[in-house]
């Protein structure tokens, strides 16, 4: 990746809710313990709490209305210049399972016209990563085409359990539920899947006997709020490195000579 040079990324965050992944990437921004700068915030919710915080911040912020383009019917939609054929992203795409075809294709489309909105709020602030940080909504290869090349990846997300465990919206809960010793989080890279990605990094906390899943949220956030900015500030420094194993897989490699020091670090913070 191409560095400014003041060898800081310019963020875009993308955010649903109240922002606690956000705010911690905020405070280490102003802070300087973070090698990249937020230069905007996007939300497919009017209401979500983490617009306040980037607006406290000073972040410029911007909602995408979702909920109004997944509710197209099929003649709304025929209606519409989309920028990509349907049928050629399906046949990317792992996201949506629908066995009928038509639906799956509606799903597409109406996901496409909200990813083409989202971009056209994008690309003026010209993003280096964009960073899902609880962003409840499934990316299309549209979406990912326009900042992902062959083992140069940016766009980046943080997930609560060890994956490839428990994809999906509830990791804390799921893990708990299973009935795990162990939980842990997860930053990786976005790929054509759900929660799919090449992993950049991951930390794990101990389950107590007596802990519930409130507890085990609490303690996970603590670890997610180390884990992603240390990502960042390793993609900001050069240090995550995509490569490819025989069977196609990619995946990453940190360079950075203290990563085992700060594995450790965040070890022992979890067992505190």
């Amino acid at each position: 990746m191409t560095l400014r040079q003041n060898n800081k990324l310019r963020l875009a965050v993308l955010i649903s809710g109240g922002g606690t992944n956000l705010q911690a990437l905020i405070d280490r921004a102003r802070d300087a313990r973070l090698a990249a700068e937020i230069v905007v915030v996007a939300s497919d919710r009017a209401d979500a709490l983490g617009l306040v915080r980037a607006q406290r911040a000073g972040i410029p912020v911007h909602v995408v209305d979702y909920r109004s383009c997944l509710q197209r019917d099929a003649a709304q939609l025929a209606s519409q210049e989309l920028p990509v054929d349907l049928r050629q992203l399906d046949r990317t795409q792992n996201i949506l399972r629908q066995q009928d075809s038509k639906k799956r294709l509606l799903h597409l489309g109406r996901l496409v016209l909200a990813e083409k909105d989202l971009l056209a709020v994008l690309r003026p602030y010209r993003p280096d990563l964009v960073c899902l940080a609880g962003f409840m909504r499934l990316m299309t290869p549209y979406f990912l085409s326009q900042f992902n090349r062959e083992q140069e990846l940016r766009v980046l997300n943080i997930h609560p359990a060890m994956l490839p465990a428990f994809p999906g919206q509830h990791g804390y809960e799921d893990t708990f539920n299973y009935g795990c010793k162990w939980g842990g989080v997860t930053v990786h890279f976005v790929d054509e899947g759900e929660d799919t990605g090449p992993i950049i990094a991951q930390a794990g906390y101990p389950i107590w006997p007596g802990d519930d899943v409130e507890t085990i949220r609490q303690r996970g956030l603590q670890l997610e709020y180390e884990v992603y900015a240390q990502c960042v500030n390793w993609l900001a420094a050069g240090q995550v490195h995509v490569a490819r194993r025989a069977s196609g897989r990619l995946y990453t490699v940190i360079t950075d000579p203290l990563y085992r020091t700060i594995v450790s670090q965040w070890l022992q913070q979890s067992l505190t």
